[in-house]
């Protein structure tokens, strides 16, 4: 893995005497937007292009969906994205914007492959009002050196999800607690038979225990996850699954949806896709918590790749389009995705549909607690490393232990290579 994030970052250097194409005319100018969503996710996507391009009749939008063909060789959607960005900028063929994580953006504000919002002025520059606007638990990862280079778009924060039929007929209420958790989960499996909890075996499920629990996965520009904190952190999780009381797997949402656990972890981002697909009645809670209420934010943000200024403008236009207030709304609402502004959490479409779905409320109620991840460039393989820890973890290939002393190890010499 170190092999190929090495070989990504040669890519990104080489991307930095990338020259500028020849501009489309004024009046016409075609724009490609690269994005790793699906189903409703995708078509809300698709839509709001659409009335984009309504708006603007002088742009054409190609919305282009990239979709791991598998995710043990290729990652997750969103890690294909991110190979093929990188392929794009070294091919001299980015795309024009781009859904981005807060690491990579890093990465692409060192070598010069993205626009800063500063560089639009007069009419078209981005207003104190609407930066105020945003919310700053998703704002502020966006901004270097005191400029914002990204635009907060389909954010999401963790939430618990769970059977109200299994827990009524238990008489069980969501845990508050990671220990509640486990009483919990012992109660469902004794009594249904099934795990009362699923899970894909991913940095984000050690995240969980580990950030509520105090630790941090790195703090400056060192790893810190090899402390009691982050085994207590990753041994939670083998504890479950050795006692049944858990399971993992990388289907784990369809294990959900089938009835075969009692809860499931994940982002408000599912929220859309249960709404169409589940067939029993479900809750949604807060995640667990231990020392600290800390619940982790996820989701990306919009970059401009495009070096022609006619391209530059149109991608700029799309991205305050997103951004608008009814969009927002409009994304938020379709998805699951969370507003990322004050004005549009606050509009009475909003405010009447959450009193309408209460479990949406949970989402915008836990940002206050939010966290968002490292951005340290190193973070892509950091993450790799931890989901390979615990994945071997909870299968019973390498204790605990081992598990956290190899991953912590690797990330060691990575972020001292980057320091």
């Amino acid at each position: 893995m170190v092999k190929r994030f090495f070989a990504c970052l040669v890519c990104l250097f080489l991307a930095a005497s990338l020259v500028s194409v020849p501009a489309f005319s004024a009046e016409k100018v075609s724009i490609e937007m690269w994005h790793a969503m699906k189903a409703e996710k995708k078509d809300a996507i698709d839509g709001l292009v659409a009335k984009f391009m309504k708006e603007n009749p002088g742009i054409t939008v190609t919305a282009k969906q990239f979709v791991s063909p598998d995710y043990r060789s290729c990652g997750n959607d969103y890690s294909y994205l991110y190979k093929n960005i990188i392929q794009g900028i070294a091919g001299s063929n980015p795309p024009d914007v781009a859904q981005v994580y807060e690491n990579w953006t890093t990465q692409f504000v060192e070598i010069g492959v993205i626009t800063p919002f500063s560089h639009f002025k007069g009419a078209d520059a981005l207003p104190k009002s609407e930066i105020d606007d945003i919310f700053p638990i998703f704002r502020d990862p966006c901004i270097y050196d005191g400029s914002m280079w990204t635009m907060p778009f389909n954010k999401s924060i963790y939430v618990l999800y769970y059977n109200k039929a299994v827990f009524s007929k238990l008489g069980l209420k969501p845990p508050k607690t990671w220990e509640e958790m486990r009483s919990v989960c012992k109660r469902i499996y004794e009594s249904e038979g099934f795990p009362g909890v699923t899970f894909v075996p991913s940095v984000d499920m050690m995240g969980h225990t580990l950030y509520s629990n105090g630790g941090s996965f790195i703090v400056g520009d060192k790893a810190a996850f090899n402390d009691k904190t982050g085994f207590d952190s990753l041994n939670y999780w083998v504890d479950m699954v050795a006692n049944n009381y858990a399971s993992y797997s990388f289907k784990a949402y369809g294990d959900f949806l089938d009835g075969k656990a009692g809860m499931f972890i994940e982002t408000t981002s599912r929220i859309g896709s249960l709404n169409k697909s589940c067939r029993f009645d479900y809750g949604i809670a807060f995640v667990p918590t231990g020392k600290s209420r800390l619940y982790q934010c996820a989701g990306t943000n919009l970059a401009i790749f495009s070096k022609d200024e006619a391209k530059k403008l149109a991608a700029w236009k799309l991205i305050r389009f997103f951004a608008r207030k009814d969009n927002n709304v409009d994304l938020s609402i379709k998805t699951g995705y969370l507003p990322t502004r004050s004005s549009a959490y606050l509009s009475p479409e909003y405010q009447k549909y959450i009193t309408d779905h209460p479990g949406y409320k949970i989402g915008v109620d836990a940002l206050k607690y939010g966290v968002s991840q490292p951005r340290t460039s190193a973070w892509e393989s950091v993450r790799g490393f931890v989901s390979d820890a615990v994945f071997d973890a909870v299968s019973g290939n390498v204790t605990t232990e081992e598990a956290i002393d190899r991953s912590f190890e690797n990330s060691s010499d990575l972020l001292k290579g980057f320091k």
